[in-house]
């Protein structure tokens, strides 16, 4: 029986070894049917396959081939633009350079035909052929002829520098003081018409630029410093333009104007306090324009005292009030009287100016009179009366009084009150009635006879220049 078993365990054994062998003969038999119908594919259409790979590489090829090609184009137009372009930007400045050498000498001549100068002019400004600086120049010369012209050029003309204009634009002898004499300081009226149209052309453009919300001229006016040293001219280029807006009740655009700058506020606050004229209006205008003015005269008032205006600043700033006084009907009194009473440090340059401007007649007479009975006297009589008062100050205002003529007859109330402080300051014990006398007689010994250097800028004696009549 172990036999028996022996013998039937190595068949046993062998079984499941054959049927191992003929499962993997079956897998490898099917595997090499796949792979026999992927190369019988293959054999069978291997011309068709042949061709789709060649025709996709080809087509691959192709593409970017046809890319490289595009680019290539693409950089040879650009380039050849390119080229057009400048050739065509050289050409324009030959043709520019001939443009220009040929009417150079009309340009330049400084007599001849006025419309002549003034069309080349006028052609070469509109089609840009010649350089803003250059046009700006050759316009303000063709304007000592004809104003008219030179403004229509400078309105044609695009990237002008408004600075330049605004140095060009000189004071006449009344806007400088408020009134004109026939003495040399007043030599320069000559170009007052010239001015008027370049303030005219600076009104137009303002408010062109404004509604387009672009600064324009108002550029003059961004730096504050600048403003301070010359607020007598800025505010004499701007009176046209604010004084326009002032008149057609441009309510927004005059805060847009005053909130650009505090240069622009300050100039603004000078001229619209001198722009009430005593215009008649209805009682709810009149209200609203009492209101606005009482704004002006207030920020006016805090803008002299405060730090950021020094002496320097605030005897430019007088300058300006004591030329258009009586046109502020007594706007200006509450900011003038508040800055002769304040101490030396800060009152001293505004004295001075004040000073020489009253002994040299620089000041009219309906100007006088206000500042004189609502200013001066007032203001002295308020400091002498004070239990300490400072000494320097009451001089400085009684020399200013010594100055000044005395009220007329028929001015009953104002003489009355020049007479009672002229009876104070003579009080025993006061030294002020002497102070006024003295300095009374040098002024006029010093009107009669002015030193050589100052014959040119005394007004008094010289009977005021009447304009010229026109048609």
């Amino acid at each position: 029986m172990d036999n028996d078993k022996k013998k039937k365990d190595p068949e046993g054994e062998e079984g499941p070894a054959e049927a191992k062998g003929e499962g993997d003969k079956e897998a490898e038999k099917k595997e090499e049917e796949e792979t026999s119908k992927l190369g019988r594919f293959i054999q069978k259409y291997h011309t068709f396959l042949s061709s789709f790979v060649i025709g996709v590489a080809g087509l691959i090829a192709t593409s970017i081939w046809q890319y490289r090609q595009s680019e290539v184009a693409r950089r040879t137009a650009d380039s050849q633009q390119h080229v057009a372009e400048t050739q065509a930007e050289n050409q324009w400045r030959i043709e520019k350079a001939e443009i220009l050498s040929k009417n150079l000498q009309v340009l330049s001549a400084q007599t001849g035909n006025v419309e002549q100068r003034y069309g080349v002019l006028l052609s070469l400004a509109r089609g840009s052929i010649l350089d803003p600086e250059l046009a700006v120049s050759y316009a303000l010369e063709l304007g000592k002829e004809n104003p008219d012209y030179m403004q229509s050029v400078l309105a044609n003309t695009a990237g002008k520098d408004y600075a330049r204009l605004s140095r060009a634009f000189v004071m006449s002898c009344e806007q400088r003081y408020g009134i004109a004499r026939n003495v040399g300081v007043c030599s320069t009226d000559r170009l007052s018409a010239r001015s008027d149209a370049i303030a005219q052309l600076i009104a137009d453009e303002t408010q062109a630029a404004m509604s387009q919300g672009q600064p324009g001229p108002l550029v003059m006016l961004k730096d504050e410093r600048d403003v301070q040293q010359n607020v007598q001219r800025l505010s004499a280029l701007f009176w046209a333009t604010l004084t326009d807006m002032y008149e057609r009740r441009l309510w927004n655009e005059l805060n847009r104007f005053q909130s650009y700058s505090p240069g622009a506020r300050l100039v603004s606050a000078l001229v619209l306090a001198a722009a009430r004229t005593g215009e008649f209006v209805s009682t709810d205008e009149a209200k609203k324009l009492d209101a606005f003015h009482d704004q002006q005269t207030q920020w006016l008032s805090k803008y002299l005292m405060a730090t950021g205006c020094d002496a320097e600043c605030k005897g430019k700033i007088v300058e300006v009030m004591v030329s258009h006084y009586d046109e502020s009907l007594g706007d200006y009194d509450a900011a003038m009287k508040k800055l002769l009473e304040s101490p030396r440090a800060q009152s001293g340059n505004a004295v001075s100016r004040l000073h020489a401007r009253l002994l040299w007649c620089q000041v009219h007479e309906v100007d006088l009179q206000p500042l004189r009975d609502n200013v001066l006297v007032p203001a002295a009589k308020e400091m002498y009366e004070r239990p300490k008062p400072d000494q320097t100050t009451v001089d400085d205002l009684v020399g200013l009084m010594a100055l000044v003529p005395e009220p007329a007859a028929t001015e009953k109330q104002q003489l009355d009150a020049w007479r009672a402080l002229l009876s104070a300051l003579d009080k025993p014990g006061s030294r002020y009635g002497k102070v006024f006398r003295d300095r009374r007689a040098t002024a006029q010994r010093e009107r009669l006879a002015p030193p050589p250097a100052m014959k040119k800028v005394s007004f008094c004696g010289i009977p005021e220049t009447v304009p010229a009549a026109t048609e």
